[in-house]
C-alpha cells in the first residue's frame, strides 16, 4: 500500500509541483523583461529629447564647445546602442559639423 501512494506522488504530484514552479518563474521573468524593455525605451526617449534640445541650442548658436561636442557624441552613441532610430543621425551629423567654440 505504501508503494502505491509513493508511486502516485511520484507520478502525479511531483510533475504538478514542478510545473507550477516553472510557471511561476517564467511569469516573473516575463514581468522583469517587460520592465527592462520599458526602462530601455524610457532611456531612448530621454536621450532623444535631450539630443533634440541640444541640437536646437547649438544650431541656433552656430557653434559648439569641444566639451559639449564630446558629450553630444557620447549621448548619441548610447542612443544608438539602445536601439534609437536613424532619424537622429542627420541632426547629430549637423551638430558635430558645427564650428568649435573656443572657451576662454
Amino acid at each position: 500500500m505504501d508503494i502505491d501512494i509513493l508511486q502516485i506522488i511520484i507520478n502525479y504530484c511531483v510533475p504538478a509541483i514542478f510545473g507550477a514552479v516553472i510557471g511561476f518563474i517564467s511569469t516573473k521573468l516575463k514581468k522583469n523583461k517587460s520592465k527592462e524593455e520599458a526602462i530601455e525605451k524610457g532611456l531612448v526617449a530621454l536621450l532623444r529629447n535631450e539630443l533634440v534640445r541640444r541640437y536646437r541650442e547649438y544650431e541656433t548658436a552656430g557653434e559648439i564647445s569641444i566639451l559639449d561636442k564630446e558629450n553630444f557624441e557620447d549621448m548619441f552613441a548610447q542612443y544608438e546602442n539602445l536601439g534609437g532610430n536613424g532619424t537622429m543621425k542627420k541632426m547629430a551629423k549637423d551638430v558635430l559639423n558645427l564650428s568649435t567654440k573656443i572657451i576662454k
